[in-house]
């Protein structure tokens, strides 16, 4: 409470320098940015105090005295808390680099939905509007997000059990000793580009969005592309990479899926109150006005060509597989020592979950804006509608708290791809690898300023790689080298292997027309 009350004032003081400028937003959207922005730093001071991840001793200081502002200036020795029996281990500076702290079922379902869900969620309206332009197409677009659910949760699992029965632990390390050791490089590769090109992404999306949102401040090093991008880098990014554990990032990953519920909500909200319809408050200030066409039934819907669109865009929606082994590996295995199981409770929960948030988004926007909605929905909102704004800013905190799964993946894949002796260089030398390749990917997001086909190339062909084709390859080849269990006789080992090479039939599908779309 007394953070919050802090945090209010702060952001009162904050309106105070904006109202001697043009109100573009108004003060009170003005308030709840500042409000937002403070609350997110306070979460963001409070986690790395609490586990000592920098070593910096004003962080420490900081930490004391944050505890002396909660507690009365009392400091206190509590004992160690419990949760359901599991005592909840806190990693201490005192310890060494080496230790991990292992996530629980609930940390890693929501590091999951947050490594799912980003911003491309708000392209999912468009890819209905490219084929349909009938309310009741919304129907088989929200049968194809569930299909594509669970087959993107039945491959992450997949890659699970392949981890399980190898004692590997990277993407490559498990082809290595599943399929080939001489493709290794394949798998390996393809983990690489996705999440390079994923921070890259991330990085540009984060440098245009913090970049409009403080333009109205008129701070000249913030309120530029650039200059918010490195803010943000140094801010917040680094500190977040230089996690070596998952289990920290529940806390962000929580505060990153409230942004994306608020987002969804505020979707939900204007499809429902009417603002965007003819004769509504918002309908005026629009980009562009609503477009529905009453001609054309589902199964017409369905037969059109641009459902490619839809169905590209969905290949790799559900897209973390390259981090299902870390996912895995640093997993509670609970007290009956069944990770396996408890794995699959964490991947119904996590892609159930980013489906549900996907569906929202989707019915809500096109609901809204029918075939004039655009690629990213929250561009057909009107500049002036203040809730917009406060969704635009959730996506940003959004990406920033995704933003260390994806470089997670990066770093480890590279690692790999190098060789031991790299792998153990970088470990020895952890917080210099992050630094080094963290400002790599900035570097190379500020010299950039569209990705365009390459990216949407890439992720066609290398999502589809590693969601559909990737981990039924890699559960034939152990089983077929006798690494994993035999295939049980009669109809279950062949409707087995049947599902198996179905999946891969569907992901050579999806990336022939993925990188069709994308060369358009």
């Amino acid at each position: 409470l007394a953070w919050l009350r802090r945090c209010l004032c702060m952001g009162d003081l904050a309106i105070v320098p904006a109202m001697t400028r043009p109100p573009v937003y108004g003060n009170r959207s003005m308030r709840h940015v500042c409000c937002l922005l403070t609350l997110w730093l306070v979460l963001f001071f409070d986690t790395f105090c609490t586990f000592s991840v920098l070593p910096a001793h004003g962080l420490r200081q900081f930490s004391k005295l944050s505890k002396s502002l909660t507690a009365g200036g009392q400091h206190r020795r509590k004992a160690p808390r419990t949760r359901h029996g599991r005592q909840i281990v806190r990693i201490e500076a005192s310890q060494s680099d080496s230790e991990t702290q292992l996530s629980s079922v609930q940390q890693s379902s929501l590091n999951l939905v947050k490594n799912i869900v980003g911003a491309g969620m708000l392209s999912l309206p468009a890819g209905v509007a490219a084929f349909t332009g009938n309310p009741g197409g919304i129907i088989p677009a929200t049968a194809f997000v569930f299909i594509a659910c669970l087959m993107s949760a039945y491959g992450f699992v997949l890659i699970a059990d392949a981890c399980r029965w190898t004692g590997e632990t990277t993407y490559g390390g498990v082809w290595a000793k599943a399929v080939s050791p001489k493709t290794s490089w394949v798998a390996t590769t393809a983990c690489l580009a996705k999440a390079f090109i994923g921070c890259v992404s991330y990085s540009m999306i984060l440098g245009d969005c913090i970049s409009l949102v403080l333009a109205p401040t008129g701070l000249p090093l913030v309120s530029t592309r650039s200059g918010a991008m490195l803010g943000i880098t140094a801010l917040a990014l680094l500190p977040l990479c230089c996690l070596k554990s998952l289990a920290p990032m529940a806390k962000f990953s929580l505060l990153g899926t409230l942004s994306n519920v608020y987002t969804c909500l505020f979707i939900l909200l204007r499809c429902l109150d009417g603002s965007y319809r003819a004769g509504g408050a918002l309908l005026a200030a629009a980009p562009a006005a609503p477009q529905f066409s009453a001609g054309g039934g589902v199964l017409n819907a369905l037969m059109s060509p641009n459902i490619a669109v839809l169905l590209s865009i969905l290949a790799t929606s559900f897209l973390a597989h390259y981090n299902a082994p870390l996912f895995y590996e640093q997993l509670d295995p609970g007290p009956n020592d069944d990770r396996a199981g408890r794995f699959r409770q964490v991947s119904i929960l996590g892609f159930a979950g980013a489906g549900v948030i996907f569906s929202i988004v989707m019915i809500g926007g096109f609901l809204t804006f029918g075939s004039n909605a655009a690629g990213l929905i929250l561009n057909s909102y009107a500049a002036t509608d203040s809730l917009a704004v406060v969704a635009r800013l959730a996506i940003c905190i959004s990406l920033i708290t995704a933003y260390p799964l994806v470089f997670f993946s990066l770093r480890k894949q590279l690692c790999g791809l190098l060789g031991e002796k790299a792998t153990e260089m970088a470990t020895a030398n952890f917080k210099l690898t992050t630094v080094a390749l963290l400002s790599f990917v900035t570097m190379l997001a500020l010299k950039l300023t569209n990705l365009g086909k390459l990216s949407a190339f890439a992720g066609a062909c290398f999502g589809s790689f590693l969601i559909y084709v990737a981990p039924p390859l890699m559960v034939l080849g152990a089983r077929k080298r006798g690494i994993g269990p035999a295939w049980p006789s009669g109809f279950k080992g062949r409707a087995g292997r049947g599902s198996l090479v179905s999946l891969i039939a569907v992901g050579l599908t999806l990336a022939v027309i993925g990188a069709k779309q994308s060369l358009k």
